[in-house]
């Protein structure tokens, strides 16, 4: 799958890099490797876990406890990502730039390292006297035009022009006062802000974890499966690209990326099943693009949400329950209404593996419920997307059918020891603590794999048994030396990493090395695929810097209020356009950066005075105005993937399935109306976020459930419209009433929804009258 990823990638013009020389290509591995050890070690803190491990067992080393600050190591990883920006991509995307690398590169990528390195050296006196003197001016300006001239690279000139437009008149309203500027950009916020403090701190785990998943086979297994559930069923190939890609968003976080693993199984197969190229090419993005908005693991700009709104992003992933599955629950029911239009059948059951295989190896998908839990329990992100890694290369292990052993046994075994690793140190059945009485059932259960290879044929001295000793051995050892729970989760998950590649370079099978080559590589693309986001971060951190050294967050955010002359729902109009503007030419994450700044605060002070807003979300003290806003800027910038007309996503869909772009584009934008009349219905109806309700009654969760199905009932409605088919051709009279109950019916009225029920019936009636008399309805 990687081969054709990346003649695809080439197909479509996503990204053009560079084919470097062994040398090159070593030194950009270097670079992606060294950005995980610098994220393990001082980010996760790795090293004070395995302090912490040697010190409970009497052996105390001073030196795993010398750390760096966060802002020391975001400046490392930045010099890394110039390092490989500067050598993947080319100054120009023409021949003689793509053949080698220029000493304009070399010279870029020392300078790169030197303006990285000098913020890395100087933090910590900065932070002492809190001074700025000239080199500190020299060494930012030259920091930020080198992010300027790496982001330009890697995703384009839109983003560097916009980040320009504002440096330009930020440095005009600072009266040209290079040290303040400087210190603003460099030192304090603009790129080590927030947009790309994040990004280190917590989404590089996930892009680490999504890296990982990707390399040892969840992405294949996940869409598989999909096909072969549904696959036999009208339309099942479309219906499992829908849900297979939103199970795909909680790896990738990525539309385009989602597009390009999973389209490019689902999209053949739904050619084959009968479907239009401009069908089959919208409904693959469509579907991935909702991976961004679906939990448990979102865009990345959710977690910058996160950072901004004060909310923990386990309560985030709570909030965003209800619109994903209202999103996905409108693409499901107009795919529906398509394949029943074109009168398609399902493919024969040869086609697909038995459903029986995948059942057998279900377990595949736990590194997902693991990392599911351990966000809804509260752990730190990027421990529970580590921790959740050690699980995944366990499963991968066991899942490889190359390597003999009995498959239930050590997936039992796994189960086991995973639960078992979720127990807290402090948890008591009565007044004795259990975290040693489960070590020793741990321990156990490496104990009865031994005694079972002795006695039985069921298990032999293989990769399976090492490997789930060593996990064993480990968790068993935290447990009894009375380690806390998020300290072994860490170990586990980069012991695991580890574990993996010891046991991979010694293994004689095809599935050992496998194994090994799936976990090496998953480094290093880890670290590649990091450097968009991060230069993404970097840039929308400028704008976020002077956006708040100007006072341009409130300036504008108050002439989008004038402007919209006190209606709410013209100011929203004007919100989501902005929104999907600078989403067509800017990453998700810049673009919720700079909309969360400008139109979330206006919509904010727009309604904060209202009664259904006033409320703080329970527990914290942000507003419930301000989440509802931040949501629905979030929504559209995302959305801009699918819209016309740049539509990325789409495009990757069209160039995938061989159609015509803006028809497919035009399909995708009616296949994910959901996404774009759902957040309004949001906004309006905060309580649909869940976090939001102040105090749960019998009352309240009625009407939850009211606002739920009101909102997916409008959307059939307006799919019955719009695709103009119900149990057969609907009447013009009759779509063009649909399309209108169902815009009204976005305010949720009883009355509206009420009358939309009374014409779908009437519909339904009429058509089953029509099909008895036996002529179609007209």
């Amino acid at each position: 799958m990687g081969e054709n990823l990346e003649k695809l990638e080439e197909q479509i013009k996503l990204e053009t890099t560079r084919t470097l020389s062994p040398r090159l290509e070593n030194a950009v591995k270097a670079a992606a490797i060294l950005i995980g050890i610098f994220e393990i070690l001082f980010i996760f803190n790795f090293n004070f876990s395995v302090y912490s491990l040697l010190e409970k067992m009497g052996i105390k080393l001073e030196f795993l406890k010398f750390d760096f600050q966060d802002q020391q190591v975001m400046a490392f990883v930045l010099g890394m990502i110039f390092v490989i920006a500067f050598l993947r991509y080319p100054l120009l995307k023409r021949e003689k730039y793509l053949k080698k690398v220029n000493i304009i590169d070399y010279l870029l990528i020392l300078l790169g390292l030197a303006a990285a390195f000098y913020k890395f050296w100087r933090w910590p006196t900065y932070m002492v006297y809190y001074n700025v003197n000239h080199m500190d001016v020299i060494f930012g300006f030259l920091a930020i035009l080198l992010v300027l001239e790496a982001t330009r690279r890697t995703i384009g000139w839109i983003l560097p022009a916009i980040v320009t437009v504002f440096i330009l008149y930020g440095i005009r309203d600072a009266g040209y006062n290079w040290t303040r500027i400087a210190q603003y950009l460099y030192l304090d916020q603009g790129i080590f802000g927030i947009p790309y403090y994040v990004m280190t701190i917590y989404v590089f785990a996930f892009v680490f974890f999504g890296a990982f998943l990707l390399k040892i086979g969840v992405s294949d297994y996940i869409t598989e499966f999909m096909i072969t559930v549904f696959g036999t069923r009208p339309g099942g190939p479309a219906k499992s690209a829908v849900i297979s890609s939103g199970l795909m968003g909680t790896v990738s976080g990525s539309s385009v990326a989602n597009v390009l693993t999973t389209g490019t199984f689902t999209i053949p197969l739904m050619k084959k099943a009968g479907y239009p190229k401009e069908i089959a090419g919208a409904v693959e993005p469509v579907a991935s693009t909702g991976g961004q908005l679906m939990p448990p693991v979102m865009g990345a700009a959710a977690f910058i949400m996160a950072q901004f709104l004060g909310i923990p992003y386990n309560k985030l992933i709570i909030a965003a329950v209800l619109p994903a599955l209202i999103y996905y629950s409108g693409v499901y029911l107009f795919i529906d209404l398509e394949t029943k239009r074109l009168g398609l059948k399902g493919m024969p059951r040869e086609h697909f593996k038995p459903i029986r295989y995948f059942l057998r190896k279900l377990y595949i998908l736990l590194p997902i419920l693991v990392i599911t839990v351990a966000l809804i329990w509260g752990i730190a992100p990027h421990i529970a997307a580590v921790s959740s890694l050690g699980v995944a290369i366990w499963v991968a292990w066991i899942a490889k059918e190359e390597i003999p052993g009995n498959e239930k046994l050590y997936v039992a075994v796994m189960l086991a020891t995973t639960l078992l690793m979720f127990t807290s140190r402090e948890s008591t059945v009565g007044s004795m603590t259990i975290a040693k009485p489960v070590g020793l059932i741990v321990l156990s259960l490496g104990i009865l794999l031994i005694i079972l290879k002795f006695t039985t044929d069921m298990v032999e001295f293989n990769e399976k048994f090492y490997i789930s000793i060593l996990f064993i051995i480990l968790v068993a050892w935290g447990k009894l030396l009375y380690l806390r729970k998020e300290e072994i989760l860490l170990l586990t998950g980069v012991f695991g990493i580890i574990f993996s590649l010891i046991v991979g370079y010694k293994s004689q099978t095809e599935g050992g090395r496998k194994m090994y080559r799936a976990t090496y590589e998953s480094m290093i693309d880890a670290g590649k695929t990091s450097t968009t986001v991060m230069l993404a971060a970097a840039s929308a951190g400028l704008i976020q810097g002077v956006l708040t050294m100007t006072g341009l967050v409130t300036s504008l955010g108050f002439r989008l209020v004038e402007l919209a002359g006190g209606s709410l729902f013209l100011l929203l109009i004007m919100a989501m356009i902005f929104s999907l503007i600078l989403g067509m030419g800017v990453p998700t994450t810049a673009n919720y950066v700079i909309t969360s700044l400008v139109a979330a605060p206006a919509v904010y002070t727009a309604v904060q005075n209202n009664p259904v807003y006033a409320a703080s979300v329970p527990g914290y003290s942000t507003a419930i105005a301000l989440l509802a806003a931040h949501f629905f800027v979030f929504y559209f910038g995302i959305l801009a993937d699918l819209t016309p007309p740049v539509a990325l996503a789409a495009y990757a869909g069209s160039a995938l399935a061989g159609g015509d772009f803006w028809k497919t584009a035009i399909n995708a934008v009616k296949y994910a109306l959901a996404g774009y009349i759902g957040p309004y219905i949001y906004f309006t109806h905060p309580e649909m976020f869940l976090i939001t309700v102040q105090h749960w009654t019998p009352e309240m969760a009625i009407k939850v459930i009211y606002y739920l199905i009101a909102t997916v009932f409008i959307m059939y409605m307006m799919a019955v419209g719009i695709t103009g088919h119900l149990k057969g051709s609907v009447p013009k009279v009759f779509r063009v009433v649909l399309v209108i109950l169902g815009v009204s019916g976005a305010t949720l009225n009883h009355f509206v929804v009420g009358a939309g029920v009374i014409v779908m019936a009437v519909l339904y009636l009429y058509q089953r009258k029509s099909s008895s008399a036996g002529s179609p309805a007209l």
